[in-house]
């Protein structure tokens, strides 16, 4: 028997199936950057810098030799016959490991297969090949260590790996006539790197040949609009040939000439030597192509910093989503953060419903694009109770500091725009809950996600305990966004945190978020006057 490892997802080692206990942070992040590097000598002070990057305590050097013991007692003990040691070698340390016993060197090899094999014109086999490497990826790599502080420049490397797969897979899907069957996955792809423009090439000559061709064009005008806005480019040559092709239906986007049979062999899905259990884990939508193998050598020009911001796990679809439509109304399950929103009236008086209509109404427009502009989505309007998600369509790692964003901003545009004599009836409560959840589509919501599951009820029992004016967030919440959001010290109190402000320098530019008041306004007529204006 022998140690197997996966950090194509959360870490983990195990022996037959059976998971190995590894121990505390500094040691699944020590064995985390030694796998990164297997085979290969790291200095003890490259070390210090990638286990504590900010600060690093006087004990540092002994913390690492008391981790590199435990390790080596953890591999000692997981396999009789083992292949896997950390040797000390000057200046640091060695990993020595067996290439086949680490998911990331098996992704590497089926990835080099398969470009071969679409090299030599054997694209079923391409196809086949590159997405049993895809499916290795049982999430972000080291997606249970990289909610923190976790920079490390090899971690971008893999994510543009797998993205350069996934372009492969795509090529390898279109050249032999299987646009149905990988348009969902392209379509989720696009909405996560949506100006990756190969990726985006690719969507367009799928859409064009399911006979959409208004909806491959208007890909093209949301990555031009894109580019120009963010950073003043236009698309690359070859995109922009490629909507000239769309535009005047060149016979050059049809399925290229291949043997009849290439085309009726589907990709087998095989899944690689088993490893350890696999565990999927979440956190957590131009101008010249003369032909369609052009999109191959589309160009991404955004900034590594970009990519990373925007780094996300693949998500499996399964076949029965893969069609034409995509698989947007597929229920799921995934990590989201959701801001809760309840608006509270006292009938107790003849107050005005007309100004509390117009009170539900400025708070909805508000939300909404509040939660837009952070990267959200707003969720079905169940009024008094309003709610915008993250992590629906274009997860992010910052999903929940984007929530936590969303609501202060939502806090202060309502203190912001309160008359001086402000009726004390209206009372706004907001919470911010991290966990997952199960996205469905109901008929009824036009397409809009219905969150359910153990998040909500938890967002609902601290909406309810909420002072009126703060914002509160759940512990998930808290520990994702300490290192941008400052709460108050002390123990994990009954009634969630309460976020108090942005930490400076923290948001980009963004200003420091104040606190509310902490006493009630006084009573008066008149009522809040949200208008959705620009920050």
């Amino acid at each position: 028997m022998e140690v197997n490892f996966r950090i194509l997802g959360s870490l983990q080692a195990g022996v037959d199936g059976a998971m190995i206990p590894l121990g505390g942070v500094i040691k699944r992040r020590l064995l985390a950057y030694l796998l990164l590097n297997a085979n290969r000598v790291v200095a003890t002070h490259k070390l210090l810098d990638v286990l504590w990057p900010d600060e690093t305590p006087r004990t540092a050097r002994k913390m690492i030799g008391n981790a590199v013991r435990g390790l080596r007692l953890d591999l000692a003990h997981g396999a009789t016959d083992t292949r896997a040691a950390i040797l000390t070698r000057a200046p640091g340390y060695q990993l020595r490991v067996d290439p086949d016993t680490v998911d990331l060197f098996l992704f590497r090899r089926q990835v080099e297969r398969g470009r071969t094999e679409a090299r030599g014109g054997d694209h079923a086999a391409a196809a086949c090949t590159l997405r049993g490497a895809l499916d290795l990826w049982g999430g972000v790599a080291l997606a249970d260590l990289a909610d923190g502080d976790l920079n490390w420049p090899e971690l971008d490397g893999l994510e543009s790996e797998r993205l350069g797969a996934l372009e492969d897979y795509f090529e390898a899907g279109l050249a032999i006539g299987h646009h149905h069957e990988i348009l969902g996955e392209l379509q989720k792809a696009v909405a996560e790197d949506p100006l990756r423009e190969r990726l985006s090439g690719q969507l367009m000559v799928a859409l064009y040949r399911c006979g959409r061709q208004t909806d491959a064009l208007s890909v093209f005008r949301r990555v031009r609009t894109e580019l120009v806005e963010r950073f003043g480019l236009e698309p690359s040559r070859e995109l922009r040939r490629l909507e000239r092709s769309v535009l005047e239906h060149a016979p050059d986007l049809e399925v290229p000439a291949a043997p009849a049979a290439e085309y009726h062999k589907a990709p087998e899905r095989p899944t690689g030597p088993a490893l350890v259990e696999q565990q999927a884990t979440r956190r957590p939508d131009a101008p010249d192509a003369r032909d369609a193998s052009s999109v191959s050598r589309v160009p991404s020009r955004v900034s590594r910093d970009f990519r990373r911001d925007h780094r996300v796990a693949p998500d499996r679809v399964d076949d029965g989503d893969r069609q034409c439509t995509g698989h947007r109304s597929a229920p799921r399950r995934t990590r989201v953060s959701v801001v809760l929103v309840w608006v509270r009236h006292d009938l107790s008086d003849d107050h005005d419903v007309y100004g509390v209509q117009k009170v539900m109404a400025d708070i909805e427009a508000v939300l909404r694009q509040q939660s837009t502009q952070h990267g959200g989505t707003m969720g079905p309007v169940t009024a008094p109770v309003f709610s915008a998600v993250f992590g629906v369509d274009n997860p992010r790692r910052d999903d929940a500091t984007r929530a936590v964003r969303t609501a202060f901003a939502l806090r202060d545009r309502i203190d912001d725009s309160r008359p001086r004599a402000n009726p004390s009836f209206i009372r706004v409560h907001v919470a911010v809950v991290t966990g997952d959840a199960c996205l469905l589509y109901l008929p009824a919501h036009s397409g809009v996600p219905t969150v359910t599951g153990d998040v909500v009820d938890r967002g609902i029992r601290l909406l309810a305990m909420a002072p009126r004016g703060q914002v509160r967030v759940c512990e998930v919440t808290r520990q994702a966004t300490e290192s941008h959001i400052t709460y108050h010290p002390g123990p994990e109190p009954p009634d969630g945190w309460e976020a108090l402000r942005i930490r400076t320098g923290a948001g980009h530019g963004l200003q420091d978020v104040r606190s509310p008041e902490p006493s009630e306004p006084p009573d008066g007529p008149g009522l809040p006057q949200l208008t959705a204006r620009s920050p």
